[in-house]
């Protein structure tokens, strides 16, 4: 751009010098020429810049890790940037990671609503904020350029491929329940009466503390009453520190949880993610029974950001909270490949 400006300037002041000496017609209107063209751009090129707005639009806010997320960069004046070309740059950023990638869209110019459509592509899971990072404005014959930003974001969630896992084994815990609907039937969570160990019963059924008190091989068995909720508490390691490839170790985390939480709904069985957020430095505790809720609870798992320790912090606040009756220790869900 510079180098254009030095040119166009060297040869204004060779026709200015020619019209000096030359008095013609011809070589006048050429002078004019060589103002009022650079002139009506650089006026274009002013409107676009004062009036310029532009938004992101997405085809949908959730897709599935290997497709990709179709964006549209719609104006907000359907005349806007008709006579000028500009280049954007499209900032995206993995909540969880905090990896910030880019995209370029290159010479957006022309009247209608759409000034581009962009692909970006969804090779990782996790929740993503998208938004336009700055558009460089250039005249149409390239001699003004000017950098705008831009504060508008919209969030996409990339799913993992939902495949469910075989469960073989859906030992889990007791605790309290806040929806009534979601109770199940089988050995329930009210402890209805303590009576002597007979064989068939349960090892997970044992009352430890009033057995410690008996002679050897001699056990007290609660027995619950027969309206029950049972949930299996699957923690998710969000820790990616000592990982050198966060997004793909996140992803293979986020997609044996997503698994396992399907298979646990698909066994009849409720489940609870549990996810350490390390700015409340507290559990989260997100319940699902059907296809639909693990999506949501999904969702918002890859919304907490990773954070060091995060299982071992989880599984020490699940055996503190005293309204958790463990009968099997939580289910942690992370990754072996490292």
């Amino acid at each position: 751009m510079k180098h254009r400006r030095v040119l166009y300037l060297i040869c204004l002041l060779v026709v200015l010098g020619v019209n000096i000496f030359y008095v013609e017609y011809q070589i006048y209107m050429l002078l004019v020429l060589m103002i009022v063209l650079p002139l009506t751009s650089w006026i274009m090129f002013m409107i676009s810049y004062i009036n310029l707005g532009m938004s992101l639009q997405v085809d949908s806010n959730i897709v599935t890790e290997g497709s990709s997320v179709r964006i549209k960069l719609v104006k907000k004046n359907i005349l806007n940037l008709s006579f000028v070309n500009a280049d954007m740059s499209i900032k995206y950023t993995y909540i969880s990671t905090g990896d910030e990638l880019r995209k370029n869209v290159y010479r957006i110019k022309g009247p209608g609503k759409y000034a581009g459509k962009v692909e970006l592509p969804a090779s990782f899971c996790g929740n993503i904020s998208i938004g336009v990072d700055v558009i460089d404005i250039y005249d149409y014959l390239g001699f003004f350029h000017v950098r705008k930003k831009f504060k508008g974001m919209t969030k996409v969630c990339v799913m993992p491929k939902s495949e469910a896992s075989d469960i073989q084994d859906i030992e889990g815990a007791y605790s309290e329940i806040d929806n009534e609907e979601l109770r199940f039937r089988g050995a329930g969570d009210e402890v209805t009466e303590l009576r002597e160990y007979r064989d068939g019963d349960s090892p997970r059924n044992i009352h430890w503390k009033r057995s410690s008190t008996l002679p050897e091989d001699d056990f007290i068995v609660k027995e619950y009453d027969l309206d029950v909720y049972r949930t299996v508490f699957l923690v998710i390691d969000i820790d990616a520190s000592k990982s050198k490839q966060p997004l793909e170790h996140m992803s293979r985390i986020y997609r044996a949880a997503f698994s396992k939480g399907l298979g646990l709904v698909h066994n009849n069985t409720i489940g609870e993610y549990v996810v350490w957020d390390g700015v409340r430095e507290d559990i989260v505790r997100l319940k699902f029974y059907d296809d639909v809720t693990c999506i949501q609870a999904m969702k918002a798992v890859m919304e907490y950001k990773c954070f060091e320790d995060a299982a071992a912090k989880a599984c020490q606040a699940i055996y503190a909270d005293t309204t958790i009756e463990l009968t099997s220790q939580p289910v942690v869900i992370t990754d072996n490949e490292e």
